[in-house]
Order: structure tokens, then C-alpha cells, then sequence
């Protein structure tokens, strides 16, 4: 909260003081959707336009960060009623919300357990549904050893959609009702898909960064600590190679600038920042995108790209289909545990590449930078691969109409 600010705007909210909505009309069932921040909110989007499509079904929407309030109140307000922030999840706080909002069901978005936010439910009888489920390594193993926590945090009907068969059956032993846990895909395939951009607008973005519409642009995906160097490293032996390749660096959290500006003032390359102005000179090297929430748009002038928190001693990686989606060649490290089921899935179709250590990343990336034939072999893989994923926003808005028709009854 600190590094991120703006949580003041919006703190008498945060302790539950929301303006009172009118009760819903007549036949109209009331959703809250609550996402944490810009990742969770842009996987819903489609599965948003399909609830306001109908008539019958008021949408209240929160979020936990200042950047996803932005992004909300930017992009979904014309299909919601309310918009505002996740209520402290302490039952005074909580309680004041819930008599305000008066929700007829509620959906969290990936891992989010809130005990008090599913205790107000419970004790009014209203579905509780987690969307887009997951639970990472280290969660699962949290509340595999705490019945307490399971107890807390997993209360009896909650609703499961996840995002693989693997996802559901470590919902099950953890002890949920098969009934109530269902494999739905993964919503980030919708939201994926959409704003893809054409060539004119790709050409604007090189310009816009102060590449050469000739220039190789390597991307570098959501990075963490460690992972920047070895980016800078390609770039450079490229260069000395007589390879004119670019470098943009859009790190996982933008607060990180001023570590990377360290790093990017010892190289000597000249270097840009996005929180300065969009528009960089020409002839930048590397731009570095330190703003949060435009890293599907930003990418789509790339050439080939590399996922960030995937090399030691990272762990989890981050989700790679956004860059899947437009068909970006990509190169991950070997930490991928939080999206094993979908890189396994794409190592299998051979739609994108894993390596070990820094120097295989870099030599693969080199590799992929000389070849443009196998850019293009993974580039016609990925595109495959999403082909065959469908609609997970389409069953994922049947499951919750599902419920809703149920409740109703």
C-alpha cells in the first residue's frame, strides 16, 4: 500500500461505509465480483459483457488495489451498478458492506478466500463462488496441514470453478464437495484474445518506443529480480553479432523502477522510461515499461519474449497466455509451479520453450533471434493450441446462472 499509494481515496469504503444501493427489483438477482487487481479484472471481461447482457442481473464490482479501482471504473462501469473497494475482511467492516451492497451472490476471482466476506454469506444464505480457481504449491500445502485454516477459509457449498482438471482434484482433497467443484478453463483464454492489434498499430507502438520497424524486439514478461540482466546480456551479444535487437522490460511490479534504472544506467545502452513519457526518442535500446496494467498491448510488437519469475530463485512463473495469444515465440526458465497445467500443456505441443539456466535462456533466445523459420513454428503452435481452449467465460456464465436460477427457487 505504501509503494503503490492511492488507497486514501477510497478508505472510508475500505471500512465497509459504501453508498446504500436500492434492493434490486423485482426478479433481479444482485452479483458481487470482487478482484483483487488489474490481472484478475481483465480475465473477467468477457464473462462481464455476457452478465450485463442480461437484464435480470445487477453487476457490483470491487477491487483491492488502487490500480485495478482504476481499471475498473475505467473499463466496467457501463455494466455495473457500483464500483469501489474490497471491504477489510473483519466483521464490522465487513457487515456494514454486505447491509449496503444487499449482494444475492458473490464471486471471488483465482485464490481468494476471504473468511468473514464467506461468513456473511453463509449466515444469509447467499452462493459463494470462486472463479478461475487455483491454489499454488505453497497454499495448497498450507491448508492440506490446517484443518483450522481449511475450516476458516473453505466453508460447505462454496462453488469451485478451476481452471484444469489438476486444480480440481486438489480442490477435492481438500476435502470439498465434488458437486459443488467443476473445471471450467482458464478465463484469461477470453480475455486473451481481445484487443488484438493490427499492423499499422504495431508498427506505432515500435515508433512510439523508438524502434526500428527493422529492429528485433525481445520482450521481457512480467520480470522479477535477476531476470532483467540476463535480457540485457542477449541484447548485447546480439549486438555484437550485427543484430539490431531492442529490448522491452515490463517488470512484474512497476514500484521496482528505480533497482532497474540502477541497473540500466551501468549499461551502455540508451534507455527510456515509460513514467516519463510514452514517446521515446529514436534509437532507444531498451524501454522500460513501468506502468501497470498495459502489458497485452505492449507486447504485441514483439518479436519473441521471455516470462518473467521463472529463473532461480524465482518460483511460480507468471501466466503465460496472454503472449500465447498473439502467437509471441516464447522462452521460460524452469520454475513455471503456478501454471504447470497450462506450460505443460504448451511444452507438450511444443508451443513454446523451457530451459534450465540463465545461459540456456539466453542461448535459446539467440537461437530464436537468427531463425525467423522457428519463430514462426512456435508462433503456428501457440496460435493452435488457444484455437482448441474455447470458451471458458462462456461455461464459466452457464455454471453461474446455474446457481443463481437454483437460489432463486
Amino acid at each position: 500500500m505504501l509503494k503503490r499509494g492511492g488507497y486514501g481515496r477510497y478508505l472510508w469504503r475500505r471500512t465497509g461505509f459504501w453508498p446504500r444501493l436500492p434492493p434490486p427489483g423485482k426478479g433481479t438477482m444482485r452479483i458481487w465480483i470482487q478482484a483483487v487487481s488489474v490481472g484478475e479484472l481483465s480475465s473477467i471481461s468477457k464473462l462481464l459483457e455476457m452478465l450485463a447482457d442480461e437484464k435480470e442481473i445487477e453487476i457490483v464490482l470491487s477491487a483491492t488495489t488502487s490500480t485495478g479501482l482504476a481499471q475498473a471504473t475505467r473499463n466496467f462501469s457501463e455494466q455495473t451498478i457500483a464500483i469501489g473497494p474490497f471491504p477489510l475482511d473483519w466483521w464490522p467492516c465487513s457487515s456494514l458492506a454486505w447491509s449496503r451492497i444487499r449482494p444475492d451472490m458473490i464471486i471471488t476471482i483465482d485464490s481468494e478466500l476471504w473468511p468473514e466476506h464467506f461468513e456473511q454469506a453463509r449466515v444469509r444464505g447467499i452462493p459463494a463462488m470462486v472463479i478461475n480457481a487455483r491454489l499454488s504449491d505453497r497454499t495448497f500445502s498450507r491448508l492440506s496441514n490446517s484443518s483450522l485454516a481449511r475450516s476458516f477459509l473453505l466453508p460447505k457449498g462454496l462453488e469451485i470453478l478451476t481452471t484444469s482438471e489438476r486444480q480440481r482434484s486438489r480442490w477435492l482433497e481438500l476435502g470439498l464437495d465434488p458437486a459443488h467443484v467443476r473445471t471450467t478453463g482458464n478465463l484469461k483464454v477470453d480475455a486473451a484474445s481481445r484487443g488484438k492489434l493490427d499492423d499499422n498499430q504495431t508498427n506505432a507502438l515500435r515508433d512510439e518506443f523508438g524502434f526500428s520497424s527493422e529492429s528485433l524486439v525481445i520482450a521481457g514478461i512480467s520480470t522479477w529480480p535477476g531476470e532483467e540482466e540476463i535480457l540485457i546480456d542477449t541484447v548485447s551479444e546480439l549486438g555484437r553479432a550485427n543484430v539490431d535487437a531492442r529490448l522491452l522490460i515490463v517488470p512484474r511490479h512497476a514500484e521496482r523502477r528505480k533497482r532497474i534504472i540502477q541497473l540500466l544506467e551501468n549499461q551502455p545502452f540508451p534507455f527510456h522510461l515509460r513514467s516519463q513519457s510514452k514517446q521515446a526518442p529514436a534509437g532507444t535500446i531498451i524501454y522500460l515499461a513501468d506502468t501497470t496494467g498495459e502489458l497485452a498491448q505492449l507486447i504485441q510488437c514483439a518479436d519473441l519474449g521471455f516470462v518473467g519469475k521463472t529463473m532461480p530463485p524465482n518460483r511460480g512463473g507468471q501466466n503465460p497466455i496472454e503472449p500465447v495469444s498473439i502467437g509471441l515465440p516464447l522462452v521460460l526458465g524452469p520454475n513455471y509451479q503456478n501454471f504447470r497445467e497450462t506450460c505443460g500443456d504448451l511444452l507438450l505441443h511444443e508451443a513454446l520453450l523451457s530451459r534450465d539456466s540463465a545461459g540456456e535462456v539466453k542461448t535459446a533466445m539467440m537461437d530464436l533471434a537468427h531463425h525467423p523459420e522457428q519463430r514462426n513454428e512456435l508462433r503456428d503452435r501457440a496460435l493452435a493450441w488457444m484455437e482448441k481452449q474455447g470458451s471458458p467465460s462462456a461455461i464459466t456464465f452457464r455454471r453461474i446462472m446455474e446457481v443463481l436460477d437454483h437460489h432463486r427457487d
